[in-house]
């Protein structure tokens, strides 16, 4: 029997926390309505105006499928929202946090899983080279580039899209980060919140206005937070600097941007959901059973030219430099492991193992003699995964009388270096061929080159995008002997092909646009698929190391849809088709050569398919909006090459197929007020050992209600307060099926509980 640790109270905010709620709604209520309560949005100058005006006609008629989320949305986001989850608010994505300050982030986008997807900060990749993620990848759990402080705006362009916007990994789309910009006049703020979960915030921002023609932003922000569940605290801290210049008249600008986003926190785990059941929803395996502490330091730096060469054409050069730092600790008691207590029938988290050995010349670490067995010489596991990469991306554009031609090159080159040590305490050596498991060091580039053309028929009605992009990738990957190889050794490949993509957009009447596309990439495979071609022994005991054998993923997209824009009301009704092949799958041995370690294959084929509506509408002072999208994504049947048999047509995993959001808010004199409600479908849960591969268990579906309420009494104050979850509603970010050791119990649900009702309130200072 498990051993019955006390139910704890649900987690509260401290009476620190309470108390500066309290101060910041008190200063609300005493300030009190003012008769002259000023407006402070300000006139809305022409050159604004025109400006809000050709960003609605670029939406209205472009010949892809997109959606975006303005600046307002992001400065009013709570803390409970972050980078990754208010992507949710967009058609067919599906973004969610397992912890706090984006600890364990997911998004899919069509179906589409973040390995799948691309993610750009301007324009530049944020994804992985080796690992295609651009967050949390490669079991970085809380591995952030960015924060909502150094953004102000998105763009999410779902599909393959035009090789002007797509990056790294575009087969369900591509979603691109605007950089938050100084203003031209100078000011600074000061930032002060609190709520559930103990939550805090603080921060600062100043702009320094023109000096010299620059213009300047500097921003710190800080945000902690104990989760809501046992064990998982968080902090992150966030640096931002953004200077531009115009020159040349004004035809020529200089940008630069740094980065600096750092995180520390405690892995929130998936655990049974009998025992969530039994212990609270907050329960989480006690920290003398299992635990992990992750430190997460990511650095992007940007250097941005665009220099006008004639009267309609300019070059525009970025360069960029992004580099990520990320070691995990973790320990897991050999007591309470299922090998060792028979009233454990569930695996936990970074188990010790069994057959680390005194093993030379591969491995001088002894565990049995320093620390009395091999259970215990490996309770603690220390996986760090650094990563660096420069790149320069030049393009030229030139406008014709009746076309815009994009001529363009993305050159990236990455390292990498992965490892992971045992050891029987918390002071693990980093020693290579003494206690590493495993240790590589990679290197992959990528050259991309594209050339694209918008040509203009009938006076603008028409719309033409033709699009090629050729994409070559190298990579090495080079490993040492350790406990997951009994040799080392290297292995490389280079990987070419095209993307070709059209689309066509045409105007029925002004504000009716009807439109089509097509378009196809492919992914290049990830380095799992290079590192699991080392290390084991074929069948006559002969040390060989054998080719990659898996292949590139091809997704080919083909879409229609129509929208009517006016200035005050959006609608757009859009349908996809998206077929892949040789689909990427994961596959974890129990035992032999592999055992623990993630293997890649290529699963057959799959279709991925639905139907996205949205609608905005804008009064005086009101606005509605709401969205819907129907997603579906089948496997066909495929036989897998580790287990031998046929893995027949099923959905797949994790893919809600029914979404919607609804809004409403309302802005006037000094107050502000927002609604918003989340629905998320039932989507099918897949198996602990396969990724990719689904169950007959359903994650059920849940819906998550949302309030924003600000005031802003006097020009240098602004109050809010924000209510996530209003409704207190449970449910389950994350579920999959798992086993038992030994099959003790029948096959279970294990999951991570989604975040319950927190109440944040905030105070911003203005100079």
């Amino acid at each position: 029997m498990f051993p019955t640790p006390p139910r704890p109270p649900r987690r509260r905010p401290s009476r620190r926390t309470l108390g500066l709620c309290a101060l910041l709604l008190g200063l609300a209520a005493l300030s009190g309505p003012s008769r002259a309560a000023p407006v402070y949005a300000g006139s809305v100058s022409k050159k604004a105006k025109a400006k809000a005006l050709e960003k609605l006609r670029k939406k209205k008629h472009a010949t892809f499928t997109q959606s975006t989320i303005g600046k307002t949305t992001i400065r009013e986001a709570p803390p409970s929202v972050n980078i990754v989850n208010i992507l949710s608010r967009t058609p067919s994505v599906n973004a969610y946090s397992e912890g706090p300050n984006g600890m364990r982030s997911e998004i899919q986008l069509r179906g589409f899983n973040g390995y799948q997807i691309s993610e750009t900060f301007d324009g530049i990749p944020l994804n992985d080279l080796f690992n295609a993620g651009g967050f949390n990848y490669a079991s970085t759990r809380n591995s952030l580039p960015l924060s909502l402080e150094d953004i102000s705006g998105v763009s999410v362009y779902r599909g393959i899209n035009n090789p002007s916007v797509n990056s790294l990994n575009s087969l369900g789309g591509t979603i691109n980060y605007e950089p938050r910009q100084p203003s031209p006049f100078p000011g600074a703020q000061l930032t002060l919140g609190g709520g559930s979960f103990d939550t805090l915030r603080y921060g600062a921002l100043a702009n320094t206005g023109s000096l010299d023609g620059f213009r300047t932003l500097v921003s710190f922000t800080h945000d902690h937070a104990h989760g809501w569940v046992q064990n998982t605290h968080d902090t992150n801290n966030n640096f931002y600097l953004a200077t531009t210049k115009r020159y040349n008249q004004g035809l020529s600008k200089f940008s630069a941007y740094l980065i600096v986003n750092e995180n520390e926190g405690a892995t929130p785990h998936t655990v049974p959901v009998a025992l969530i059941e039994k212990y609270g929803r907050d329960y989480q395996w006690p920290l003398n059973w299992t635990n992990s502490q992750n430190f997460d330091h990511h650095v992007l730096a940007l250097v941005s030219l665009e220099n006008a060469i004639a009267s309609n054409a300019e070059i525009v050069t970025k360069m960029y430099y992004l580099a990520n730092s990320y070691n995990r600790t973790s320990y897991t008691n050999p007591a309470e492991i299922p090998e060792l207590n028979p009233n454990q029938p569930y695996y936990l988290p970074n188990e010790p193992e069994s057959y680390a050995t005194y093993n030379p010349p591969d491995n001088y670490y002894n565990p049995v003699a320093l620390f009395g067995s091999s259970y215990a010489g490996t309770a603690y596991h220390l996986y760090i995964n650094n990563t660096s990469t420069l790149g320069v991306q030049p393009s030229v554009r030139v406008a014709l009388p009746h076309n815009r031609l994009v001529v363009g090159l993305d050159g990236i080159y990455g390292v990498l270096h992965s490892a992971e040590y045992w050891y029987g305490n918390a002071d693990v050596p980093q020693d290579v061929l003494y206690n590493d498991a495993w240790n590589e060091r990679d290197q992959r580039s990528y050259l991309d080159s594209f050339v694209q053309d918008t040509i203009h028929f009938f006076g603008n009605r028409l719309l033409v995008t033709p699009g090629l992009k050729y994409t070559e990738v190298n990579t090495t990957d080079a490993d040492n002997p350790g406990y997951f190889y009994s040799f080392g050794g290297t292995v490389s490949n280079k990987l070419h092909d095209t993307s070709p993509s059209l689309g066509v957009s045409y105007q029925v009447i002004k504000p009716l646009v009807v439109y089509a596309s097509w378009g196809r990439t492919f992914k290049a495979p990830e380095i799992g698929a290079y590192y699991s071609s080392i290390g084991a022994s074929n069948s006559q005991g002969q040390d060989v190391i054998p080719p990659v054998t898996v292949r590139p993923e091809y997704v080919r997209d083909l879409e229609a849809g129509v929208r009517y824009f006016t200035p005050s009301l959006e609608a757009s009704l859009a349908l996809y088709r998206e077929d892949f092949r040789n689909k990427f799958q994961s596959y974890s041995p129990v035992s032999g050569p592999y055992a623990g370690l993630s293997l890649d294959f290529n699963g057959g084929t799959a279709r991925y398919q639905g139907i996205e509506l949205a609608l905005r509408k804008d009064w005086s002072h009101w606005y509605a909006f709401g969205n819907y999208s129907v997603n579906e994504a089948y496997y066909g049947a495929f036989v897998n090459p580790f287990t031998n048999q046929l893995e027949p047509s099923a959905a797949v995993p994790d893919v809600p197929n029914h979404m919607l959001n609804v809004g409403v808010g309302w802005r006037g004199g000094p107050w502000k007020a927002d609604a918003y409600l989340k629905y998320t479908g039932p989507r099918y849960a897949g198996y602990a050992s396969y990724s990719g591969i689904s169950t007959n268990y359903k994650i059920p579906g849940y819906t998550t209600t949302n309030l924003y309420l600000g005031y802003r009494p006097i020009r240098l104050l602004g109050l809010s307060l924000s209510v996530y979850n209003l409704f207190n509603k449970d449910y389950y970010a994350y579920a999959f099926i798992n086993t038992a050791y030994q099959n003790k119990i029948p096959p279970f649900a294990q999951a991570l509980v989604g975040e319950p009702r927190a109440v944040f309130a905030q105070a911003r200072v203005y100079f």
